[in-house]
């Protein structure tokens, strides 16, 4: 369940020094040594109709840290498909994030005001949560994904970092990534969601590459945003992702004799 209770943190808790009780005194003490000593609830500090029993050593209950962990996959997850309601016009989808690597920075107009405030929110709640652990675990210490795209960040996240996040030292910033999520991940969905898009599983399984040489494990899936727009994606990583027609023109030639099978998917109309 998110947090009922909006709480801004205080600056201490957003540097690297957070408030401990020890020997019934308040201490500022760096992020590790306040790890060792925080004291933990023994019940969810998020909000229920009845109490939670924390998971030991933080301050959630496993209902709260899986809602974290799917909040945070939700960004991921819809990320490029807010990139691509972004411009109404169609086309390549506009983006104000630069590429990680060159100094391309989309051009933001024509876009969608309502999905353009949306990523803005979205992004600014990331980057705080990766810029606090960044800050608390020391930056030479942290591997950042080499795409430093919102969406990427906040996949590595929900699939690393929760734990961290639910037993984090400063109550009063788990409650405000909480509270954060809590906010942008409706307004996500509903930016996604106006209506709903069709997916048809293309019964083919990732060619991409993982970073220790191993075959990605997801499936292909061809997507029909509500405005038209056309893209094949992976089911499990959010930047294995090509244009439509370009994975169709690939996957017919690398297979001639089901090309006219592959370009018969491509314009078939899927139905809910």
């Amino acid at each position: 369940m998110p947090p009922k209770q909006l709480s801004s943190p205080t600056s201490l808790d957003l540097e690297d020094k957070y408030h401990v009780e020890v020997a019934g005194t308040t201490v500022l003490l760096p992020y590790t040594l306040a790890k060792k000593q925080a004291t933990y609830p023994d019940y969810c500090i998020f909000e229920h109709d009845e109490p939670m029993p924390a998971i030991d050593r933080t301050h959630l209950c496993w209902m709260c840290t899986e809602w974290m962990r799917e909040s945070l996959a939700t960004v991921a997850k819809h990320w490029s498909d807010l990139e691509d309601a972004l411009a109404p016009a169609g086309g390549r989808a506009v983006s104000s994030e630069r590429v990680t690597g060159t100094g391309d920075l989309y051009p933001p107009l024509p876009i969608d005001g309502t999905v353009s405030d949306v990523m803005r929110e979205a992004r600014r709640a990331i980057w705080s949560a990766v810029g606090q652990l960044g800050d608390d675990h020391g930056w030479v210490n942290v591997r950042l994904p080499a795409d430093h795209g919102t969406g990427v960040l906040a996949d590595w996240l929900a699939r690393w970092h929760v734990g961290y996040l639910a037993g984090h030292p400063s109550a009063t910033h788990l409650t405000a990534v909480g509270t954060d999520l809590a906010i942008i991940v409706p307004k996500i969905k509903d930016a996604v969601y106006q209506a709903p898009a069709v997916e048809l599983h293309m019964n083919v399984s990732c060619t991409q590459q993982l970073a220790d040489k191993s075959r990605c494990p997801g499936q292909v899936v061809a997507v029909q945003t509500p405005d038209g727009r056309k893209v094949v994606r992976c089911s499990e990583d959010i930047t294995h992702r090509v244009a439509a027609d370009q994975w169709f023109y690939t996957h017919a030639n690398s297979r001639p004799g089901r090309a006219r099978n592959a370009l018969k998917k491509k314009y078939m109309k899927a139905r809910h």
